[in-house]
């Protein structure tokens, strides 16, 4: 019995001397497994980190994509003994949100060549060590490592270990091949045109090696031309800064119901472009990621309604609805209409401006025309008079006596149209959720492109009182038209009046104390215009009061074209924040301090409610003091290009925008409406 036992055991060790022991982390078991059962001298011997994955959380491939981290390994080998670079598996791509990375899922397999050394003693056993460091992510992002070791017997001779060795060999034969492709790129309107010559056929999509260089979350229209296989690439932040002149990268093709990749280097040619069709944006119908972005700029549209940025337009928009009921099919279609119209062509002539500005090199985002003080003053100015008219001041189109008929006759389709207007101006700052990757593509695509995305959001923002149209019956729920209908309308008044309030407070951050002073100017004597048309109304359209109220809006508005920005003030509110500043936010990083950076903005209202209801509450500034994170503050209140390059860095194009640092690490990019728990755990635990 006893020779049968040592027998069974010298059988059995060469195998299990070729596997490490099961590591179990949080969401991940691990170990180190060889290919051979002895380490040959002066030969190469392939070991591989075989990893199991929790059910739907993935790890990262070498460029993560939009966040996360790569494997890495830090060996501890034998004398002479040399690890090479990490061989990982075909990436794929995992939508997150707006977002998209590059990583694996289930039972990836990473490969690591060690070369033996030709003077290595044969007959013993050696140790290879290894410490395993990963970020794993779910909804959620969790560092994790390993110490991870393997014994190895050198030999003259080695063996295939068996179910092993069948596995390393299957990971060796899927990673991508070299096949010599004739590869360049050039720079084409705004995007980047890459061909790779005799490319196999198939499904194609292309992954670049260093991050930053291609947009991961943008389309990647692709065509024949001739023997090439050219891609319209939309170029990321890093390729804007300095644009490179080699891309590496794998392509991998979906073939036959498999995947191949396939290695490529391409040098910068301006002779690519010969092979090149239009820009194709959108046009292309096989791009299903462009159908994406469309889809996300619909429902980021939609979704817009309800933020806070856009709750005054709400309470308007409301108030023109009281206004159909009792109305007919037709009025209430041509009301839906109006609107759409009014909130379509200003998203067409802000997003026009938009990207002639940035083409003549200025350093602008989305909702830019609220850093100036004067748009802010003359804003208010007008949703002042709105409030104004509310109340009952002043009507437009009817007299006040007769307001109570004159709502219920009263089309409003001129009225419908500028609040579609007001509507966009209001909600461009906002940058809400699912709006991410639709409004940084846009920034970045052919000028078509961009505007048939802002025109998709825009459409978004009105479908719900497009629904009126469809289903006009909604409004006939409301009550009778009576009495109640003024009263609704005065009611939602005082949120224009917030709404004034607000306003004025970005310009008193923006233009200072004397901004204020103009802007209250501003505001008298508006209403003192307001009133005098009220009187004209009263005495059945006294022309020489009408004149005099024209003329008073005028000085109303004059006083604001003086209005200046002024430099912004330093972060004073609390000694527990400090000013953005990317030198100190490197030393910051590289001192492996946490840091939590709030792009914010006076004039972003999604911004302020997250102060007010969740970064400035005492729990959280607790949370900050103890976990010894920095509360760095990036303000956009006024143009500042290094914020805004820093904001188009993370795929965005404007705020709120909250980034949680943790060393070197890529950030971490919390949701825009944030909660007290979402950056509890972000503090406390992170990822």
């Amino acid at each position: 019995m006893l020779r049968f036992l040592l027998a069974f055991m010298l059988l059995v060790a060469p195998a299990a001397a070729q596997s490490g022991a099961w590591v179990t982390t949080g969401h991940a078991e691990s170990r180190l497994i060889a290919e051979k059962t002895a380490a040959v001298p002066g030969e190469t011997l392939w070991v591989a980190l075989d990893q199991k994955l929790e059910e739907g959380w993935h790890v990262y491939w070498r460029n993560p994509g939009d966040s996360g981290l790569p494997l890495e390994l830090s060996w501890t080998l034998p004398a002479g003994f040399e690890a090479g670079d990490i061989g990982y598996p075909l990436p794929h791509r995992l939508p997150l949100g707006p977002l998209m990375n590059f990583g694996h899922e289930g039972r990836p397999l990473f490969l690591v060549p060690i070369t033996v050394p030709a003077d290595a003693v044969t007959g013993r056993t050696l140790r290879f060590e290894v410490f395993a460091e990963w970020l794993i992510c779910l909804d959620v992002c969790i560092p994790e490592s390993a110490d991870l070791s393997l014994a190895i017997a050198v030999s003259d001779q080695a063996e295939d270990a068996g179910a092993l060795a069948a596995m390393i060999r299957e990971a060796r034969s899927a990673l991508p091949r070299d096949l010599d492709l004739n590869a360049r790129f050039a720079d084409r309107d705004g995007e980047i045109v890459l061909a790779l010559e005799d490319a196999p056929a198939g499904d194609a999509y292309l992954f670049p090696n260093e991050s930053g260089l291609i947009e991961p979350a943008a389309p990647q229209p692709s065509y024949r031309s001739g023997d090439a296989l050219v891609f319209n690439l939309v170029p990321a932040l890093n390729y804007r800064a300095t644009p490179p002149d080699i891309i590496k990268g794998v392509m991998v093709l979906s073939m036959e119901g498999q995947e191949v990749g396939v290695t490529f280097e391409a040098q910068r040619s301006d002779d690519v472009l010969a092979l090149a069709n239009a820009p194709s944006a959108v046009t292309d119908e096989s791009g299903s990621n462009l159908l994406l972005i469309f889809a996300f700029a619909l429902l980021g549209g939609v979704v817009l309604n309800a933020m806070p940025c856009v709750f005054p337009i709400v309470f308007l928009k409301a108030a023109g609805i009281t206004q159909l009921a009792g109305a007919d099919r037709a009025a209430v279609q041509k009301d839906a209409y109006a609107y759409t119209a009014g909130v379509l062509i200003t998203f067409a002539a802000m997003a026009t401006l938009l990207l002639v500005l940035r083409g003549f090199g200025a350093e602008l985002g989305w909702g830019f025309h609220l850093q100036s003080p004067i748009a802010v003053g003359l804003f208010a100015v007008i949703v002042f008079l709105i409030g104004l008219n509310l109340a009952g001041l002043f009507e437009i189109g009817t007299s006040v006596q007769g307001t109570g008929q004159g709502l219920t006759q009263k089309k409003g389709v001129a009225g419908s149209f500028f609040t579609g207007l007001l509507a966009v101006l209001v909600a461009a700052p906002c940058i809400g959720p699912f709006l991410g990757l639709p409004i940084g593509f846009a920034l970045s695509a052919p000028p078509l492109a961009a505007i048939a995305v802002f025109l998709a959001l825009g459409l978004g923002l009105a479908l719900p009182y497009l629904l009126l149209a469809a289903a006009p019956q909604v409004a006939q729920l409301l009550p009778k038209p009576g009495a109640w209908m003024v009263r609704v309308k005065q009611l939602f008044s005082f949120a224009m009046f917030g709404t004034v309030v607000w306003l004025t407070w970005v310009v008193s951050l923006q233009a200072g104390p004397q901004g204020v002073l103009v802007l209250g100017i501003s505001l008298v004597a508006a209403s003192m215009a307001a009133w005098l048309y009220g009187l004209a109304q009263e005495k059945g359209g006294h022309g020489p009061l009408r004149a005099t109220a024209v003329i008073g809006v005028v000085a109303a508005v004059a006083p604001l074209l003086t209005l200046s920005a002024q430099p912004a003030a330093a972060v004073a509110a609390s000694s527990e924040k400090v000013a953005y500043d990317e030198a100190l936010l490197a030393e910051y990083r590289s001192a492996g301090t946490p840091v939590f950076i709030d792009f914010t903005a006076a004039w972003c209202v999604t911004c302020q409610y997250n102060k007010r209801v969740v970064l400035d509450t005492e729990p959280i500034k607790e949370l900050f003091q103890k976990t010894g994170t920095v509360f760095m503050v990036a303000d956009l209140t006024n143009p500042d290009p290094i914020i805004t390059a820093a904001i188009e860095r993370q795929g965005r194009s404007g705020v709120p925008l909250y980034l949680y640092y943790n060393g070197d690490a890529d950030p971490e990019i919390l949701p825009q409406i944030l909660t007290t728990e979402r950056v509890a755990q972000t503090l406390e635990h992170p990822g």
